[in-house]
């Protein structure tokens, strides 16, 4: 791998920032065999095009950190925004991508029986937002990915079932919810809530 390479991206839906999912496919993308150990921190959000690095830059702000293993090796990206605009939209109706999902308050979880033609990042993003917000209808802010934690680049098909069980709540700071895949717990993904501006 390079030590550094340019990603470049649209926006999604009617958001004005980079979305996490867009980073995470396109990093993933990146590696041809099978990844493990994947985690992906995201630590505020971009609004321009991406550079990513393989040592960590000193002076500029670090908008998302990337680790995994790919056969055997340790790979750890950096990425800074580097000022080219995006200039570019897609529609993103959210709303379908759970539209089909079953929410259990008291287990604190969602479940869709079978996925759709969204990413596999989509659907789980998608749904945890949509499980926190069902969970915490009293709370003023925007809920962020955050983090995700993989142990393999997992791939599904239309009849994967997905489930997401919320683990933790650390005073709306991070969240924690456990990603099942098919009965097999494969990671856990993150968010945290953003207090809006009055």
């Amino acid at each position: 791998m390079t030590d550094s390479f340019d990603l470049e991206f649209c926006f999604k839906g009617d958001r004005n920032y980079i979305h996490g999912t867009d980073i995470f496919n396109k990093l993933t993308e990146k590696f041809v065999n099978n990844i493990s150990k994947i985690d992906i921190s995201f630590h505020s959000v971009a609004i321009n095009n991406m550079t990513f690095f393989t040592q960590k830059p000193e002076t500029d702000d670090v908008k998302v950190t990337f680790r995994c293993q790919n056969d055997g090796e340790k790979i750890k990206l950096f990425g800074i925004e580097n000022g080219t605009t995006v200039d570019c939209r897609y529609e993103y109706p959210e709303e379908d991508v759970v539209k089909n999902s079953t929410m259990n308050i008291s287990d604190e979880t969602i479940i869709l029986d079978f996925s759709t033609d969204y990413s596999f990042i989509e659907h789980i993003v998608a749904m945890n937002k949509s499980l926190l917000e069902t969970l915490y209808t009293d709370v003023n802010g925007k809920w962020y990915f955050t983090r995700l934690q993989l142990h393999q680049n997992v791939h599904i098909d239309t009849s994967s079932s997905i489930t997401l069980q919320l683990k933790s709540n650390f005073q709306f700071k991070l969240t924690k919810s456990s990603i099942i895949v098919d009965e097999n717990e494969v990671g856990f993904i993150y968010f945290s809530l953003v207090a809006k501006e009055s």
